[in-house]
């Protein structure tokens, strides 16, 4: 049954949506979304869910959302996603584009979608509803404005040409990869912790392409490549351009290991995939881990000598920092007090 809204409900939702407006990070702007919901929606749980489909480049529909998966965007350290078909609830919002409301033994459940440009990117589940939480339509219209607000965002922090994060975006993403990083190595006591890993990558004789073809023909193979990284990482690794023909990935949840095997697949579909007008092209890859305990500069400076060492032998390779060290190939990377020194 509707109740009527109050001129009350009505000024907090307006505070609300000042509050939503204001901010100019995405994080920060998820952050106050967070507060909002767990001052004012009277639920015993809230979780925004952000979605993956199972190709980053496809849409949801009928189809695919049951082997969709979703990560809790107000959980920093939820580590992987993990499968939707297991809630129905979920898959019936995502399909319908419409609340679904549902009475539980916990309490009513409420399961709002928002939208991205064009289909469903988010689920705000909310369990153990009290009635005297906002109304639906108001919180529907919250999330309306989250979503604006984000669509807005997200222009600014992603490259225009290849749609990954930009460079600006670089350096605060990669510094809170860090920090959560180094939360769950000190919560863990240094044990059992997946790591997380850094890479730097290249498109080899790039010049030679816009040089020959012309950049028309250039940009198309950087829109390429974006989608190649697209379609070769998940959903929870983060993609970055970092300038001109150079790229970053920071591989969530990822030993040296397995992010070399990642990195080399992935440099494997770069080798054979047909560009068009140009033909064969190749990359070169340097990598590192992105130790709890360190910064992100660091990161960087040991990625781009595993890089450099890469395109100084040979190119169409991938080569990791820590081993290159090891066999005494490349001098390390120290960190002082304010200062990276390299010797």
């Amino acid at each position: 049954m509707t109740r009527t809204i109050s001129a009350r409900e009505v000024s907090r939702s307006l505070d609300a949506v000042v509050e939503l407006t204001r901010q100019h990070d995405s994080q920060q702007l998820l952050a106050v979304l967070r507060r909002i919901l767990q001052k004012d929606t009277g639920a015993a749980r809230a979780r925004l869910l952000g979605l993956s489909s199972p190709s980053r480049e496809s849409e949801f529909d009928q189809s695919n959302v049951q082997h969709a998966t979703f990560s809790d965007q107000f959980d920093a350290d939820a580590g992987e996603a993990r499968p939707l078909g297991g809630d129905p609830d979920l898959i019936a919002c995502i399909c319908s584009g419409k609340p679904v409301h549902r009475e539980t033994q916990g309490g009513r459940r409420a399961i709002f979608p928002v939208f991205g440009l064009r289909h469903v990117r988010a689920l705000l589940v909310l369990d153990g509803v009290r009635d005297d939480g906002v109304p639906g339509e108001l919180l529907e219209k919250l999330l309306q404005v989250y979503s604006n607000q984000m669509l807005t965002l997200s222009r600014s922090e992603v490259d225009a040409l290849t749609g990954l994060y930009n460079r600006q975006t670089f350096d605060e993403r990669v510094r809170r990869m860090a920090q959560r990083a180094a939360r769950q190595r000190r919560a863990a006591d240094g044990h059992g912790t997946a790591g997380v890993c850094f890479a730097l990558l290249d498109l080899d004789h790039f010049k030679k392409v816009n040089d020959e073809y012309g950049h028309l023909y250039g940009d198309e193979v950087l829109i390429l490549l974006a989608r190649l990284m697209l379609s070769s990482f998940r959903h929870e690794d983060m993609l970055f351009r970092y300038g001109g023909e150079e790229f970053a990935v920071v591989l969530a949840n990822a030993e040296l290991d397995s992010a070399g095997r990642s990195l080399e697949r992935f440099r494997g579909s770069v080798e054979t995939y047909p560009f068009p007008q140009i033909g064969t092209q190749t990359v070169s890859i340097g990598y590192t881990a992105l130790a709890g305990d360190s910064v992100a500069d660091h990161a960087v400076m040991c990625a781009d000598k595993a890089l450099y060492f890469a395109k100084s032998n040979g190119r169409n390779q991938v080569r990791c920092y820590e081993a290159l060290v090891g066999d005494g190939k490349l001098a390390p990377v120290k960190l002082t007090q304010g200062d990276i020194e390299l010797f």
